[in-house]
């Protein structure tokens, strides 16, 4: 590869170019004629007029013992426990600081497009903050039908579509002992049904 080929492609990946010296290193073997180090070059960066500098030398200072065990206390409170829960992901972080920055620019970039659609669409008492009423289902309705329901629903064998609050309320309405867990309703109400 020649020197333009190489400048041009750092170039191209938006990385600056570097000199460097190819430096040739032999073939290292140890003592069962096994290879250790392959033959080749090391790479060696060159650094620029501008990298090097003449740092001032300083002599070198001691601590006395008294200042190495007044660090050594400093340590030792420093030390804690480490748990992954108590810090958070930075990458997740960074993440969802992205996706917040993308949402204020969507914001931003739509204007009042949103609210006008919402008022196309949503009736004019609709509050998304407010609270949200359950609607109930068709087949929590009236109490006439709810034994000949259940009753079939526990002959074919589908009881167990229904949820915990409506097969409480079923329980309730037959007198018997309200459970907590689905399955001993579901108990419940197939041993009071086929009795």
């Amino acid at each position: 590869m020649s020197g333009w080929e190489s400048y041009y492609k750092t170039e191209a990946l938006n990385i600056p170019p570097y000199f460097v010296a190819l430096v040739p290193q032999e073939e290292d073997l140890d003592d069962q004629k096994i290879q250790v180090t392959p033959p080749g070059f090391q790479l060696v960066f060159l650094p620029f007029a501008d990298n090097k500098m003449n740092m001032p030398s300083t002599e070198k200072v001691m601590a006395t013992p008294e200042q190495m065990d007044k660090m050594k206390v400093i340590i030792q409170n420093l030390r804690f426990t480490y748990r992954c829960g108590s810090f958070e992901n930075p990458v997740l972080q960074q993440y969802f600081r992205n996706l917040e920055a993308l949402v204020e620019a969507m914001n931003k970039r739509l204007g009042s497009l949103v609210d006008e659609f919402k008022e196309l669409v949503y009736p004019p008492d609709y509050n998304p903050e407010g609270k949200v009423t359950k609607r109930k289902h068709d087949n929590e309705g009236s109490g006439s039908k709810r034994p000949k329901e259940l009753k079939t629903q526990i002959s074919k064998g589908t009881l167990g579509k229904f949820t915990v609050p409506m097969l409480k309320e079923a329980c309730q309405a037959d007198g018997l002992k309200s459970a907590v867990k689905k399955q001993e309703l579901l108990e419940a109400l197939t041993r009071h049904f086929q009795d």
